[in-house]
């Protein structure tokens, strides 16, 4: 249809009408009746079989009009060749003559409405209803796109939360042994040349890694209040720098807009992968447009209906590209989906932007047309400070990090282990490593007056180290704490948000981390909960 499938109001609009009719003069008496009724409309009329199929194959259209009786074919047949090629669009019968028995088979085959050239008062409201009709059913199946978007969101969140626990037991693996290079070093500069290239190839898998957990909305975030304005300036000064000279930004900023709570670093990511996808659709150069300012609901597209009814901070990012036409449109958030050629796209930027969105509750809408560039709305709700949920702030960790206490570790990594032991026996402290609940259980049933801390992995193969802190525990009650993992599914993240005494870091850590850690817990100054 036109406007990208979503009929709007006849108040609105110019409608575009397919007119299946062999007499010019019934063409324009129905088209001066909708002007006289305030519907502004373009009527294409055509006669043959061969016309009708080669204009319906364009679905550039709103309404469909077919006389029952032609001399070609007959509008029964027009009506199978309009629901082959374009269902969406509504088909109505102006007829001179239609039989009771034939008007019900026209709608029992799907016409929309018929209407007798007698009885033309009858048109208008038929006309109305029809439009009315189609964007119900456009909503509808744009609420469907969504809900199979979220669905093959949830089935890759599965899949990315294993790929983010093995990925950050490596990350590990690499962190530690970089430290150890430069601990043990004997030839300073070119081992810790070394060891800043494993550390920032670690980095930049941890920053990976956050990605495929934030578009698979399985990853808590850092929210603060943020000043958007500041956050568009600043990453558009960078951008100026890193992109091609023939791009040109312009900035059309709200300066009343709210502070609202928010993941800076999150909203970072999706503000770049947007004016990223715009530069890529603009080859020869092109102008993007960032945008910012307060809304109601009331004010966003019509496909974001479902939106609650309050105010929202809308981010606009538009540009002068290619654009999408329809069919790529409704693919965009999908997985892995990419118009880019091979190498020069992953398929993860727009599914990205599309699970941030609904981490902060937010909305997104996408308006592109062949030719006419890409506008994307990202509607943020505003949430202020006071409105927020508590956010748990970290205390001053401790500046001594040595000690002398014995601790019991688990990890199933036999390489996490020995970073670990060789890290913590550096400092003084002295280590027991099992790679088991089981092995653990029975060291600690050996050494247990002597253990004062447990720092487990959190995905242990039999038992899991949050159910074996509770065991111990139970039997030692006081021993202090310390879980660790690169992935921690729902369950576990609300087991360690309750109030409790167990610390939580996550992997991939560096050894500041572990070792201040653990010195906190020991001396009870705090207790550590990271997020992912």
């Amino acid at each position: 249809m036109a406007n990208g499938g979503r009929p709007q109001t006849d108040s609105c609009m110019k409608l575009r009408i397919l007119h299946v009719e062999d007499s010019p003069d019934d063409s324009e008496i129905i088209r001066r009746l909708l002007h006289e009724e305030g519907i502004e409309c373009d009527i294409e009329r055509r006669e043959t079989r061969e016309e009708f199929i080669e204009r319906l194959k364009k679905k550039d259209f709103d309404l469909i009009f077919a006389d029952c009786a032609l001399p070609a074919f007959t509008g029964m047949h027009a009506l199978e060749l309009a629901r082959e090629h374009a269902p969406e669009v509504p088909f109505i019968f102006v007829s001179g003559s239609m039989g009771e028995d034939v008007a019900i088979e026209s709608l029992r085959n799907g016409a929309t409405d018929y209407v007798l050239k007698g009885r033309l008062s009858r048109l208008v409201p038929a006309v109305r209803r029809a439009i009315e009709e189609a964007r119900e059913r456009s909503k509808g199946l744009e609420m469907e796109i969504r809900l199979r978007q979220a669905q093959n969101l949830e089935t890759v969140g599965t899949l990315a939360g294993g790929i983010a626990h093995d990925f950050n037991n490596i990350l590990t693996i690499i962190k530690g042994h970089a430290s150890l290079l430069e601990l043990e070093a004997r030839h300073p500069q070119r081992v810790a040349e070394i060891a800043s290239i494993i550390d920032h190839a670690a980095r930049r898998g941890s920053d990976l890694v956050k990605q495929i957990l934030a578009f698979a909305r399985q990853s808590d975030g850092t929210y603060t209040m943020t000043d958007f304005n500041k956050l568009t300036r600043d990453i558009v000064s960078m951008l100026r720098e890193a992109m091609s000279r023939n791009i040109t930004f312009q900035l059309e900023l709200d300066e009343q807009l709210p502070q609202i709570v928010a993941d800076a670093a999150q909203i970072e990511r999706v503000i770049i992968n947007l004016v990223t996808n715009a530069s890529d659709a603009m080859p020869q150069g092109g102008k993007i447009v960032l945008s910012t300012q307060r809304v109601t609901s009331n004010a966003a597209a019509p496909c974001l209906s479902e939106l609650p009814d309050q105010a929202y901070l809308l981010l606009r990012v538009s540009d002068t590209g290619t654009g999408m036409d329809e069919d790529t449109r409704q693919h965009i958030f999908e997985p892995f989906f990419t118009t880019k050629p091979k190498g020069k796209g992953t398929g993860l930027g727009m599914p990205v932007v599309y699970g941030l969105m609904q981490m902060h509750r937010g909305a997104i809408d996408v308006a592109s047309e062949p030719g006419k560039g890409t506008a994307i709305s990202l509607y943020f709700p505003v949430v202020t400070e006071e409105m927020a949920p508590a956010v748990k702030k970290a205390a001053d960790t401790p500046a001594e990090t040595r000690g002398t206490e014995m601790l019991l570790v688990v990890d199933d990594e036999a390489d996490v282990i020995s970073f670990v032991r060789t890290m913590l026996e550096s400092h003084g402290y002295r280590v027991l490593t099992a790679g088991n609940a089981e092995e653990a259980l029975a060291l600690f049933h050996e050494h247990r007056d002597e253990i004062k801390l447990l720092f487990s992995d959190l995905g242990l193969p039999t038992l899991n180290g949050f159910d074996l802190s509770e065991l111990l525990q139970r039997l030692k009650p006081g021993l202090k704490t310390l879980l660790a993992s690169g992935y921690a599914d729902g369950r576990f993240k609300y087991q360690l948000n309750e109030p409790t005494e167990i610390g939580f870091i996550a992997k991939p850590y560096s050894p500041d981390t572990v070792l201040r850690a653990i010195r906190a817990t020991l001396d009870e100054s705090q207790f550590p909960h990271e997020s992912f």
